[in-house]
């Protein structure tokens, strides 16, 4: 019984050494390659072809990292196990920018389909909270904010932030709706931030309706508020792209 384990532990270890880093510690010709293939998609797919009941994933493209290993809308990927829609059919990403040959590790170089990607209503507005939440946090993390900073410094890291923030807004526009449709989108997005500022430079600071004293929480508060509207507004467009388009 005790040789039965040790030959089966050693059978799944030796099956998934197969399966994982094929081709995710690549050279530069070959991560090359890769990004020049995949800047012509509007999405890709994460998919192990040689694991047993393995699920697609869907990639949208953007954030593209020409690197080691090659990283796209944040996630570090394993070309042997990614793939790319070409002439209706996927395309093995390892295969055809190098880093192994048809066949090799038993990786399947084209599929004439992909098992169904089962999409629902609330699993689109969940992958769509989720990759806004992740679009905010990065623009966190650029704005550097830092502890016990001044009234000043805290308004030019929440505008830092928001200016983000509308930024990756403008960039799911463009990706998704048409040029007029995009054009009355932009607008709507300058109209609105533009609305907010009005509303706490005019009535809300005039009448003085702050949270406790007026002070710093009165002159972060609108940069704040913009805040959760850009976010939400960023969370819808994704989901719209998710539902048109399928990324």
């Amino acid at each position: 019984m005790k040789k039965l384990v040790l030959i089966l532990g050693l059978v799944l270890s030796l099956g998934a050494n197969a399966r994982a880093d094929i081709c995710y510690d690549i050279n530069e010709k070959i991560a090359h390659k890769a990004v020049d293939t995949i800047k012509t998609q509007k999405e890709i797919y994460e998919y192990c072809s040689i694991c047993p009941d393995a699920n697609p994933k869907i990639i949208p493209v953007d954030n593209v990292q020409n690197s080691n290993p090659v990283y796209v809308h944040g996630i570090a990927l394993d070309l042997a196990h990614t793939y790319y829609k070409q002439d209706n059919k996927f395309v093995n990403l390892g295969v055809t920018s190098g880093c192994i040959n048809a066949g090799e590790y038993n990786i399947i170089a084209e599929l004439e389909s992909l098992p169904d990607i089962h999409h629902t209503p609330e699993s689109d507005k969940g992958q769509a909270k989720i990759n806004a939440q992740d679009i905010f946090e990065k623009c966190v993390a650029e704005a550097e904010l830092k502890d016990n900073a001044t009234t000043a410094n805290m308004i030019r890291q929440n505008i830092k932030i928001n200016n983000c923030l509308e930024n990756a807004i403008k960039q799911e526009i463009e990706k998704g709706f048409d040029a007029e449709q995009q054009d009355k989108m932009i607008e709507y997005l300058h109209q609105i931030r533009e609305n907010v500022r009005k509303f706490y430079n005019g009535i809300y600071a005039e009448n003085k309706y702050c949270y406790g004293a007026c002070g710093t929480m009165s002159s972060i508060l609108p940069y704040v508020d913009e805040n959760k509207i850009l976010i939400e507004m960023l969370e819808q467009i994704i989901y719209l792209n998710i539902v048109k388009n399928g990324y």
